[in-house]
């Protein structure tokens, strides 16, 4: 099992009294590799010290972490704290991670802001990555730095598997198979017009963050394989960072070259097909259009390379871990090689808050042979325009559920609660609350309630557990929360899945998947989360349709006679 810290796409946890008195702020630090970094500030903005301790819920089952922490009074050279937290994952997937704070003072009225996030975990086999460099030989003229080449990874089982560089970092290794023998891909070489002219790079290991040792350097040098002075405009790299779903806005990197000396005589044009409902701001582009889900501008004359940042909004009902691609394709009637005009550039949306929403802090899969407590949070906001005198919440507690155990852990305000066991619902009623408009007072808008409940005793493998809340603003309709879900399922074999190497192609894939290297059994195909959306024990021809499931990434088993292999696959209809 690695060490992971946790990274959150920083959100903001406020601290009040009737004024704000202390902000905590969680701070993404790192999104890479086997350790991410949940960074946590403390400024206290009134007049007097304050105390407190900060209660943090992994999301993954473990047991709640407890911090304390010290700030002094505004003006103060100690007005602030600074501290970080981590964890230990083993498995991958995504989580729901929650932060609450108390203070240790009299007085002090606490509201939490954004305080819990689903965030996405690399998992063990996964984590490596390896920051290598691919430089062109064509004097100060040249862009230097190829920033996505495309390497050949072979491991200490002699299996190769082809990484495409984003900004000179590879991602996606298994640490468990170093040595790495790291060479540049043959295809890419030759369809740049270019050739390798230093030693493959040699991974002897991995340090604890994911990141690749070297036991040569750690880079490459390229010359042109033949002479080249005719323009050569190229896609680079790119990337989609901070598509955040409740701001409902994220941004496009993009960075084209010119890989020979010689200028362009004229303007490129550059063509960005784009996700459905992701509208881009289109300043600073040279005659921008759009037309559908296509965008079109045009790139002055260049020599060496050029960087595009390109501001986009899109559906704040986004769900975390939606994922989106850019097809980017460069022309230029001039170009003296075609081969290199293209690339794609991908994302996953993060941090996708509803203001009612409830949450579950156990994975989905859970163990058939324990008896699990559950905790459960819903969370309520006042988005109306003008201030709610009574909430209602109301849950329909699933059979599976031990309805004796039920028990209010803590709560934003005082309620009362009760429970009908016939129709085993249960109500909490947040009596004159008075919570403030979403539009009036951000903070003061919100509210949520944590109860836990036990599972029935020997429940069997396969037992699901669904639950949904509704809320009620006085007379309102009711609003409905997500469905939260859980599985009695065993964890899969991950230990077994590397006996064997499965070929699957294509990826990313529209319709039918097909796999070679051995006759395949059966299939399971698993989403981000871990849940089973697809399986198949008939498997023709080696081929299953997954013309079905949503855009976005899963992960595949295969089951053939020698053994089991597991891959990612990305879906893009």
């Amino acid at each position: 099992m690695k060490k992971l810290f946790l990274t959150a796409a920083s959100f903001l946890i406020g601290l009040t009294a009737y004024c704000q008195d202390i902000i905590i702020t969680v701070m993404d630090m790192d999104t890479t590799g086997c350790q991410k970094v949940m960074a946590f500030e403390i400024v206290n903005v009134s007049a007097t010290a304050d105390a407190g301790i900060l209660t943090f819920d992994w999301g993954d089952g473990s047991p709640l972490e407890q911090h304390p922490y010290s700030v002094g009074p505004q003006n103060s050279s100690n007005s602030s704290d600074y501290f970080a937290l981590g964890h230990y994952y083993s498995l991958g997937g995504n989580y729901t991670v929650d932060a609450q704070a108390v203070s240790n003072f009299p007085n002090v009225n606490i509201s939490l802001q954004q305080g819990n996030q689903v965030i996405s975990v690399f998992g063990p086999s996964t984590c490596g990555f390896s920051y290598t460099s691919v430089y062109l030989n064509g004097g100060g003229c040249s862009p230097g730095s190829l920033y996505s080449a495309h390497l050949d990874f072979t491991d200490n089982q002699n299996n190769i598997t082809t990484i495409t560089g984003s900004n000179n970092m590879y991602s996606g290794l298994d640490p468990s198979k170093a040595p790495y023998t790291v060479s540049i891909n043959d295809a890419w070489l030759i369809a740049n017009n270019l050739t390798q002219s230093s030693a493959d790079v040699i991974i002897s290991g991995f340090q604890p963050d994911g990141q690749a040792l070297y036991v040569n350097q750690s880079f490459f040098s390229v010359n042109w394989t033949t002479a080249n002075v005719i323009p050569d405009p190229a896609f680079a790299y790119g990337g989609a960072w901070n598509f955040v779903a409740p701001l409902q806005t994220g941004n496009l990197n993009l960075t084209l070259y010119n890989l020979t000396c010689t200028a362009m005589t004229s303007n490129a044009s550059v063509s960005i097909v784009m996700p459905s409902q992701y509208i881009p701001n289109t300043a600073g582009l040279i005659n921008a259009n759009v037309t559908g889900n296509v965008l079109t501008f045009e790139v002055s004359p260049l020599i060496g390379n050029t960087w595009f940042n390109i501001p986009f909004t899109f559906p704040g009902a986004t769900p975390a871990g939606t994922a989106f691609c850019f097809d980017v394709t460069i022309s230029y009637a001039g170009d003296a090689n075609v081969n290199n005009n293209t690339g794609q550039i991908c994302g996953v949306v993060v941090n996708s808050y509803d203001p009612n929403d409830k949450q579950v802090n156990l994975g989905e899969r859970l163990d058939p042979d324990t008896k699990e407590k559950l905790v459960y949070k819903i969370q309520f906001q006042n988005d109306g325009n003008f201030n709610a005198v009574n909430v209602k919440v109301t849950d329909v507690i699933d059979v599976n559920l031990d309805l004796s155990t039920f028990r209010v852990l803590r709560s934003s305000h005082p309620l009362a609660s009760s429970v009908n066991a016939t129709t085993r619902q249960v109500e909490f009623m947040f009596n004159n609350i008075m919570l403030d408009a979403s539009s009036d007072n951000l903070a003061g808008s919100q509210g949520f309630v944590v109860y836990e409940i036990d599972e029935n005793a020997n429940l069997a493998v396969g037992s699901e557990i669904e639950n949904t809340a509704n809320i009620y603003f006085d007379f309102n309709a009711p609003i409905v929360t997500n469905t939260t879900y859980n599985i009695n399922q065993y964890p899969l074999g991950v230990n077994e899945l590397d006996k064997i190497s499965i070929q699957m192609y294509p990826n990313p894939v529209k319709e039918d998947v097909t796999f070679k290297g051995a006759i395949v059994e059966a299939v399971n195909v698993f989403d981000l989360s871990g849940k089973l959306v697809l399986s198949s024990d008939k498997v023709m021809n080696n081929t299953i349709s997954v013309a079905h499931l949503n855009n976005g990434f899963y992960t595949v088993h295969v089951k053939t006679s020698t053994g089991n292999s597991a891959t990612k696959m990305s879906v893009q209809h």
